[in-house]
């Protein structure tokens, strides 16, 4: 018994003066921390929609930190009672917690219990390694000193909270309840805040689901060290002891955008690091809309499914890993099933609002929505016309529909010949640029670009964001340049925004762990196109919806909002697109194989991409209400007769509404009859076929 009080008294004195060594020995050498941030935990980079809804994280250790007064009194009761019962007593070394795990290894011959605080565990896990060492230990107790001289209690049992490892991959309390229960940490019961308490000791002995029985064990030792701390009564234990174990095998949440959030990561790495990405706790808010993100994926694997049941496509994408058809040569860019991409982008600012790059994530990290360069078909058709209506044509002149034919001097000296065709082999003679662009009909659109020549269609492109080479070649009219579908439909939000080019992005700012602003968007901008002709040009792709290659938008996929748009398809149905625009919102759609290959016979635009597009544009109609396109100073506007070109009658069987720069030409339609007469120089036409889909051309 003496030697017991001897050893009390004496061992205190020998750490106190050992501890004050230590000072002297490493005084220079370990850090001094003054305040919160020099000892913040990682923290992860939470990237936000535009109404503030997390759509994704970025981290390298799962941590979200909390306020100490957020947490659960349950949960700090259970932590004092097992790790550190006179955590409010001492000063960051608890020699009488010593002594007492002194006298019990000594008893029982062997290490049983550990004599560490909360500080000295934090102050290891902030500086230290987990070697068991004597000198890492020595280390320990005077960062936990120093700890407790720079902060308070309870600043100390907030950063443990926050930086302390719970296993699974999860670090700090948040995060472990939502890795083991699915719920917050503000919630925890009893039982639970006894088992993530008692996983702390070793995360990975009682991990419950690795070692369930383990676990169970050790929360009731919680929670026996809580009855005789006081932080429990005896009916709270027992009631707790019997309640089961329920926790589930939750996966660390994926992003509800993956292939726009990796966009936003690589971003973010080029201009703040990894270590700040990864560890920083930067809060990023995007532009992206959640309800159109969704809606997006939505609209694309329904029509890409009913496509696949459809054609009975020789390889399938399936959720089911074992009924998945198809191998991956390559899961970080191509598969071999069909694929797809939407991206949306708000016309007046620039905003990206949903962006899906292709069916799995999970498979292929290639984005096709900004990495995939595609040949767009007859989508590219409408610049064409803004500038030829930039040149000042009308909406209402005639173009010639006949065969055509181009020659010219090859290699070798080799005359070589180009007859290009329309798609239906048809042709209808002088037609209005109206019914050639709804009808998409090759001959007009190649003789348009012949008149106002490749080269100003090539810089307009570029100055509304198409950074592909563009050939400058004649066949540029049937799309053979090459795209992503984010630049295409950039370029079609500038001509709803009256020929502004607003330039697509995704961060609209960013802030740091303490709220401070690193940045904020700028927008860029530049006018593409005349404002008039931009607004002409919308009026004309009005027409493919109303009873050209898109007429089904109204009549099959129920869309009946005022909208324009341009389906669009390549050689051997190999590209399927439909590019289009309500007031507020350009969204564009591709449909296709990574390889090169068809989708399926009649797969054009209208067939394989106009569905998807539809019902995505169907949400943000439903969002945004039926908005018309307002024109802009300086347009007239006037009925006309779509064969006649001129001022519609009543006679005019089909009609639809025209805008002309300036005023509208004089005299009404020769071809039907009606009060009026029509004026000098009226060209009389053959009228053309116009049951809606008949002709249709791509």
């Amino acid at each position: 018994m003496r030697t017991i009080i001897v050893l009390a008294i004496l061992i205190p004195v020998l750490m106190a003066g050992a501890l004050f060594g230590l000072f002297i020995v490493w005084g220079d050498d370990l850090p001094t921390p003054r305040g919160p941030r020099e000892v913040a935990p990682s923290m992860n980079t939470v990237v936000l929609d535009r109404d503030g809804r997390m759509i994704g994280e970025f981290f390298e250790q799962n941590r979200n930190p909390v306020l100490l007064q957020e947490v659960p009194e349950v949960v700090r009761r259970a932590l004092l009672s097992t790790e550190d019962r006179r955590f409010y007593q001492h000063w960051g070394i608890d020699l009488w917690a010593i002594f007492r795990a002194f006298r019990s290894n000594l008893s029982k011959g062997g290490i049983s219990q550990g004599g560490s605080t909360i500080t000295q565990q934090l102050a290891r896990n902030l500086f230290l390694t987990n070697n068991q060492t004597l000198q890492r230990k020595m280390k320990e107790a005077v960062l936990a000193v120093r700890l407790e001289r720079s902060f308070s209690k309870d600043e100390i049992m907030e950063l443990y909270l926050n930086q302390v490892y719970f296993g699974a991959g999860a670090y700090g309390i948040k995060a472990a309840a939502d890795r083991y229960f699915g719920k917050s940490f503000q919630t925890l019961d009893l039982p639970e805040a006894a088992l993530l308490i008692g996983i702390v000791a070793n995360p990975s002995a009682y991990n419950p689901f690795r070692h369930p029985e383990a676990a169970l064990a050790r929360r009731d030792h919680v929670l026996r060290r809580m009855e005789q701390a006081g932080a429990i009564d005896a009916a709270a234990r027992e009631a707790a002891e019997s309640a089961e174990i329920q926790v589930g095998q939750r996966e660390i949440a994926t992003s509800a955008a993956p292939y726009f959030t990796e966009m936003v990561r690589q971003d973010l790495m080029r201009r703040y690091g990894v270590d700040e990405v990864l560890h920083g706790g930067l809060k990023v808010y995007t532009t992206i809309d959640l309800d159109f993100q969704r809606a997006a994926e939505k609209a694309l694997e329904d029509q890409i499914r009913e496509i696949e049941n459809k054609h009975s496509l020789s390889y399938k994408y399936m959720r089911t890993p074992a009924l998945r058809m198809g191998g991956l040569p390559d899961t970080v860019s191509s598969t071999q099933y069909l694929q797809g991409a939407i991206v949306a982008v708000e016309p007046q600012t620039g905003a990206i609002r949903a962006l899906v790059g292709g069916r799995s994530f999970r498979e292929s990290k290639f984005n096709r929505a900004v990495q995939a360069r595609r040949q767009p078909g007859s989508s590219f058709k409408p610049f064409i016309y803004a500038a030829a209506l930039e040149s000042g044509m009308k909406t209402t002149d005639y173009v010639d529909d006949s065969p055509i034919s181009f020659s010219w001097v090859g290699p070798g000296g080799r005359r070589q010949t180009w007859q290009p065709k329309n798609f239906s082999r048809k042709y209808s003679g002088a037609v209005t640029l109206r019914y050639a662009l709804a009808k998409s009909i090759n001959v007009p659109s190649i003789r348009l670009l012949e008149k106002v020549g490749s080269k100003r269609v090539i810089e307009m492109c570029h100055n509304m964001g198409i950074e592909g080479d563009l050939p400058p070649q004649l066949s540029l009219a049937l799309g053979t340049g090459e795209v992503t579908p984010l630049e295409i439909t950039g370029a079609y939000a500038a001509l709803a925004n009256y020929g502004i080019w607003k330039e697509p992005f995704a961060i609209e700012k960013v802030e740091d762990r303490y709220g401070r602003v690193l940045e904020v968007h700028q927008s860029k901008s530049r006018e593409g196109v005349e404002e008039k002709a931009s607004y002409q040009t919308i009026s004309l792709m009005r027409s493919v919806l109303e009873g050209g290659t898109a007429w089904k938008a109204k009549k099959e996929y129920k869309f009946d909002a005022p909208a324009a748009g341009k389906t669009g398809t390549t050689d051997d149905y190999s590209d399927a697109w439909f590019v289009g625009c309500v007031p507020r919102l350009a969204a564009g759609v591709w449909v296709g194989f990574d390889e090169k290959k068809p989708i399926g016979s009649k797969m054009t635009g209208g067939a394989a991409a106009l569905p998807a597009w539809c019902a995505f544009m169907n949400q943000v109609v439903a969002k945004y209400g039926k908005e018309d396109f307002v024109p802009p100073p300086g347009i007239v506007e006037r009925m006309t007769c779509l064969t006649s070109g001129r001022t519609a009658t009543a006679a005019c069987p089909r009609q639809s509404r025209d805008a002309f720069a300036g005023s509208a030409p004089g005299g009404y339609c020769d071809i039907h009859g009606g009060a009026a007469s029509p004026a000098d120089g009226a060209v009389p036409v053959a009228e053309p076929p116009v049951e809606p889909g008949a002709d249709e051309d791509e």
